[in-house]
């Protein structure tokens, strides 16, 4: 485990290795809590979504056709091109 030192203006230093291993590049942007008497660093594009995978329903709607009829007719040109 890799031991840091916090400076006069409470700043830290992340080793190279630990940096270079989790992606953190100069100005990235971290996310810093405190619980349980653990401080941990997240770095902020990496924070996991809060979305359900209810929020991709209907994602390729209309990508087929519009209608049952369109959707069946773009089906049924395509079937020729499946290997069987």
């Amino acid at each position: 485990m890799s031991q840091v030192r916090v400076r006069l203006k409470h700043q830290i230093t992340i080793p190279i290795r630990i940096a270079e291993a989790a992606h953190i590049k100069p100005d990235d942007m971290l996310e810093v809590a405190y619980a349980n008497g653990v401080v941990t660093l997240v770095p902020v594009n990496r924070k996991k979504r809060s979305q359900s995978a209810m929020a991709y329903a209907g994602i390729a709607r209309g990508l087929w056709g519009q209608t049952t009829a369109e959707i069946e007719a773009d089906l049924n040109s395509n079937r020729d091109s499946w290997e069987r």
